[in-house]
């Protein structure tokens, strides 16, 4: 069996019996003292303040996995939302008309077949954004399948027309005077 440190000291010839029962007693004081006064002992403090200090660390620890949580959540509605625009892009390869959007204020160009121009401009198509680090690739997708990404993600749909019925009576009339060329290119 160990010894206590007491023993341990006296075999070693470091302290004497009469030094060990003197810290003996004046750590029993000390104790008396303590308790009939209501103020703590040093080991007490010491207790107290590593408790302190393991709800702290307990505190960060939840916040971190929090925080580890949210960025987790965020990159798998990420990869939602890219799997979503990659499985459901209409190929535009054979496109021939330009189609010009805004991002961020600044007006970018896409060039798509008439047909889809028509739907692009009737809210039946949407053009999604995939970022790929610097780079963006813009691609068109069904208008279903943009509402679902908007959900998840607002800022992955660039260009969603809205339907043209929205315009009052009032303001339908006032533009009624103003013919639109049928070859009018935006």
């Amino acid at each position: 069996m160990s010894k206590s440190l007491r023993d341990q000291l006296m075999g070693a010839g470091l302290a004497t019996k009469q030094q060990a029962l003197k810290a003996k007693t004046s750590n029993k004081k000390t104790k008396k003292q303590a308790a009939k006064s209501g103020e703590l002992t040093d080991q007490e403090k010491r207790r107290i303040e590593l408790e302190k200090q393991k709800a702290e660390q307990v505190e960060r620890d939840r916040e971190l996995n929090r925080k580890l949580e949210e960025e987790r959540q965020q990159k798998a509605l990420l990869a939602q939302v890219r799997q979503l625009i990659e499985m459901n892009s209409i190929p535009r390869e054979a496109g021939d008309v330009g189609y010009n959007f805004v991002v961020d204020s600044k007006v970018k160009k896409i060039y798509v077949s008439e047909g889809m121009q028509n739907k692009l401009s009737r809210g039946l198509f949407a053009i999604g954004i995939l970022s790929q680090g610097d780079e963006e690739d813009y691609r068109v997708i069904p208008a279903t399948v943009a509402r679902k990404i908007e959900e998840r993600e607002p800022t992955a749909v660039v260009v969603q027309s809205e339907n043209q019925s929205e315009l009052t009576e009032e303001e339908q009339e006032w533009y009624a005077d103003y013919e639109i060329p049928d070859d009018l290119m935006w």
